[in-house]
């Protein structure tokens, strides 16, 4: 679930139930003779609020489903339009239900303590792991108000370590280590949900917060993961852990704020100019 700029989990949570009580005030019929126009008002009125408030999914297509439009012109033609538009309310209000369990997660994310770093996938494969990293020095380091760390590994690092890992050569063996550290790390933990690895510093797989158009590239993923975090957690300072120059260039681009961490922490032979 993605939220339109300037939307507060707040203001989302407050439109979204509003909706809701709409789709289900319309099931008594209020002023109207049928429950067809009924429903029919309930979902012209709702859909402003989806609308202005969500991104991802698009709400307001699910309210304006292709039984809305069936319905549409069968005004007077009888019992069935009601007996469908009975249907089509009560499957509309599970799809906002559905939706406000989604808005639900994204408040607890949000809630997590710590400064976001959205790690990429060169950080695990070229430096320390994450657990060895001293993270509150490393935050003040970087003018962080808070030395607690929130580490976040976007899914389609995992995917791009997966790739890398078949092979021979130092790239894949470096990719199965950090598949193995993860695995680890994360041990039995559930979807959205953060380990600590030591005081004041959580790990965490973030799932994509919407559907990327085909042929996104996964620094643009990696960038988009950062961005959410930053819309979702405004005042936390979230940022993004890289050491490629141009991620970091297309991260300026996009407003977001980047991290490197000391030379201290490389892995020994993969530096520039270094044996392996």
């Amino acid at each position: 679930m993605r939220l339109k700029p300037g939307v507060t989990l707040d203001v989302a949570e407050t439109n979204l139930r509003s909706a809701m009580n709409v789709l289900s005030n319309a099931r008594s019929g209020g002023p109207f003779e049928t429950l067809w126009q009924s429903y029919m008002a309930a979902v012209n009125k709702a859909m402003p609020l989806v609308t202005r408030t969500f991104a991802e999914p698009d709400i307001a297509a699910v309210l304006q489903s292709s039984a809305y439009w069936h319905l549409l012109p069968t005004s007077g033609l009888g019992t069935e339009p009601n007996q469908a538009a009975s249907h089509e309310l009560s499957l509309r209000i599970a799809d906002l239900q559905d939706a406000l369990r989604d808005l639900e997660r994204l408040k607890r994310s949000a809630a997590r303590p710590g400064v976001p770093v959205v790690m990429d996938t060169n950080i695990l494969l070229w430096w320390q792991q994450p657990g060895g990293v001293r993270w509150a020095k490393v935050l003040k380091g970087q003018g962080a108000e808070t030395s607690s760390a929130r580490l976040v590994i976007p899914l389609v690092v995992i995917d791009e370590l997966d790739r890398h890992k078949y092979g021979d050569g130092l790239l894949a063996r470096r990719a199965a280590t950090a598949i193995r550290y993860l695995e680890r790390a994360l041990g039995t933990s559930g979807p959205d949900e953060a380990v600590e690895l030591a005081p004041q510093v959580t790990l965490e797989v973030a799932r994509p917060a919407g559907r990327h158009p085909v042929g996104v590239d996964a620094d643009l993923r990696i960038l988009l993961c950062a961005a959410d975090m930053d819309q979702l957690c405004p005042t936390a300072g979230t940022r993004l852990l890289t050491d490629d120059t141009g991620m970091r260039l297309r991260a300026r681009d996009m407003g977001l704020t980047t991290m490197r961490l000391p030379q201290e922490y490389r892995k020994p032979g993969t530096a520039i100019g270094e044996e392996p």
